[in-house]
């Protein structure tokens, strides 16, 4: 399954929500089969849908001040909606659509990463960011570290090798020492 968005606030009194999308075009939902709706911490992408997460099908999608608004089947009015702000909506991977180039996210996870031929770390993620850009969790494989780093997905500084599962790092001075900084 891949993340479509989330339920933000409620619209109006007909079970509508503004609609949080992580997807380039969801206007694609409408008449979308296999749509799931899940609480938040369940995380389709890597396990199987458990209650109360649910299938459901669009009975609505619009856009609202540039947002996008939908409501559900199953859900006729706010009362019945107010328990499902936030939940995600997951849609199947196979109505994506992918151009010459791009990949899904849950591709690059294990992918190995190295910078000047060095390997120095391993993809856990990649988490969508408010800037604009994602960003790329990798465990830190360097010796002498540990934990994980940040690296915010700019194309310049990335080639993205997915056969086999390599990530070329090109980063600017200092960004994977950020954290080594001292006042």
């Amino acid at each position: 399954m891949l993340l479509a968005g989330h339920l933000a606030k409620i619209q109006g009194l007909k079970g509508e929500f503004l609609f949080h999308s992580v997807m380039d075009s969801p206007e694609r939902l409408e008449g979308m089969a296999g749509l799931i709706l899940a609480p938040p911490h369940q995380d389709l992408e890597r396990a199987e849908a458990l209650p109360p997460a649910r299938a459901v099908s669009l009975r609505l999608f619009r856009w609202h001040q540039e947002r996008p608004c939908l409501a559900f089947a199953d859900v006729p009015d706010r009362t019945a909606a107010e328990a499902l702000k936030g939940w995600a909506l997951w849609m199947p991977e196979a109505e994506a659509t992918l151009e010459e180039g791009e990949s899904f996210r849950h591709q690059w996870v294990g992918c190995e990463v190295f910078v000047a031929d060095r390997k120095v770390g391993e993809v856990l993620r990649l988490d969508p960011a408010p800037t604009g850009y994602d960003m790329v969790v990798m465990r830190d494989l360097r010796p002498g570290r540990t934990g994980q780093r940040d690296i915010p997905y700019i194309k310049a500084w990335w080639t993205l090798d997915l056969p086999n599962r390599r990530l070329d790092l090109d980063p600017p001075p200092g960004l994977l020492d950020v954290n080594l900084i001292k006042d």
